[in-house]
């Protein structure tokens, strides 16, 4: 059993960790089988062991329940994530930050943005916003603001689909942003 379990611990880090990089869920289900036969021949052994040196045969359905419940933790876990992208939910509060940075980066030149959305589907990142350029802001520069924003993001979040919609502010002579990019 400790061979087996040995085994089966390191094919499962090696599916897990395949798993990360291509944001399986279905890999991670096989990884969290395998791991949950790791705990599963681990308690069995282990409790035969103790029961075997302490005499103390109550001790074999308390190592099976710890690892049920182990199980059953994991098994959540795993239903959890693998119904997120049939939830259309967002993306996590870190990639976010990413993004929201790299939309940053570029504030000088566009006046704001809003609309921000942003969900998940298997490992695709869908990404949405509305860019607000000043009003005699040329197409082609706020598209090309646009094209440098999509190529930051991409650069930290890959498998993104970024779609910008632009907008055009009324002119403002207050506006520092109007006066600089209007002819």
């Amino acid at each position: 059993m400790f061979i087996s379990s040995t085994i089966n611990f390191m094919v499962s880090r090696k599916i897990y960790k395949v798993a990360k990089q291509e944001d399986s869920i279905a890999l991670e289900a096989d990884a969290l089988h395998l791991k949950a036969d790791v705990y599963t021949s681990l308690g069995v052994g282990i409790g035969l062991f103790l029961i075997w040196i302490t005499k103390l045969n109550f001790l074999d359905p308390v190592v099976a329940i710890l690892v049920a419940i182990f199980i059953l933790k994991e098994a959540i876990e795993l239903l959890i994530s693998a119904f997120n992208p049939l939830l259309d939910t967002k993306l996590s509060n870190d990639e976010i930050k990413i993004i929201q940075n790299s939309i940053n980066k570029f504030s000088s030149i566009y006046c704001n943005y809003h609309n921000f959305k942003t969900r998940k589907s298997g490992r695709v990142r869908y990404i949405e916003l509305h860019l607000v350029f000043p009003e005699n802001m040329r197409i082609k520069d706020a598209h090309d603001v646009c094209d440098r924003i999509e190529n930051d993001i991409k650069k930290s979040l890959n498998y993104s689909e970024i779609m910008i919609h632009l907008e055009s502010s009324e002119y403002n002579p207050n506006c520092d942003k109007c006066k600089n990019k209007c002819d």
